[in-house]
């Protein structure tokens, strides 16, 4: 038998608190927006007290920051991987399933990015958590890869901004789904990989690139050649 010592054990309880306030929040923020929740509504949501929720976050502030944290964080980590190679379907599939999996299994926070998309008196974090390490960088890659003619010439920042609600919508509309497809459970494995597989051929329909793309793309390479 593994002996557990105090300091562990008043570790894992810390932890624990910690858990049960960002999932209290989260679930409370995705329900009411940043601005209709208060600390002590969270602490009652946690089983816990105001003030253990302000040991572990100074202010309201920092909890919705940590909560935004966890749901933008993965998204930035698959992102930043993707963007980090080719445009092949194979990445492509990659990318979607690994954002599906973080989703399913965090259903508020899909709810959450839902809400402070749709909630203009909310406060700026989201965008601060979006912009700059997802947006911007996504945009800039794809408007490298046009510029090389190896994908078509799209609208870069439509193009992240549909795919990103797009994805985020689906883990949020639960009800409207069983009824399109009555008797599927649309978060199943079975579901996602289809699901999957559907973004994937859109996806592929949108970059694939066209004659003037592979002109382009030959052009660059005699440039790169003479130089």
């Amino acid at each position: 038998m593994v002996a557990v010592s105090p300091l562990d054990g008043r570790i894992r309880r810390r932890t624990d608190r910690r858990r049960a306030i960002l999932d209290a929040a989260t679930e409370l923020f995705a329900e009411r927006g940043f601005a209709g929740v208060s600390v002590q509504e969270i602490a009652d949501a946690a089983h816990t007290h105001k003030t253990t929720v302000l040991y572990h976050f100074a202010t309201k502030e920092a909890l919705h920051e940590a909560v935004l944290d966890e749901a933008l964080g993965r998204i930035a980590d698959v992102m930043h991987e993707f963007l980090s190679g080719e445009f092949r379907r194979e990445r492509i599939a990659y990318l979607l399933d690994q954002i599906h999996a973080f989703f399913a299994e965090h259903l508020a926070l899909a709810r959450l990015l839902e809400r402070e998309l749709l909630d203009p008196t909310g406060s700026d974090a989201y965008l601060r958590r979006f912009v700059e390490p997802i947006y911007l960088p996504a945009v800039a890659s794809f408007r490298r890869a046009m510029a090389a003619g190896l994908i078509a010439d799209i609208d870069p920042a439509l193009f992240v901004h549909d795919a990103h609600v797009q994805l985020i919508g689906y883990f949020c509309h639960r009800p409207l789904l069983e009824q399109l497809k009555p008797g599927v459970d649309p978060y199943s494995v079975e579901a996602l990989i289809a699901r999957r597989d559907y973004l994937v051929e859109q996806t592929i329909r949108q970059l694939a690139p066209t004659g003037r793309t592979r002109t382009a793309r030959a052009r660059t390479a005699r440039k790169g050649a003479a130089s």
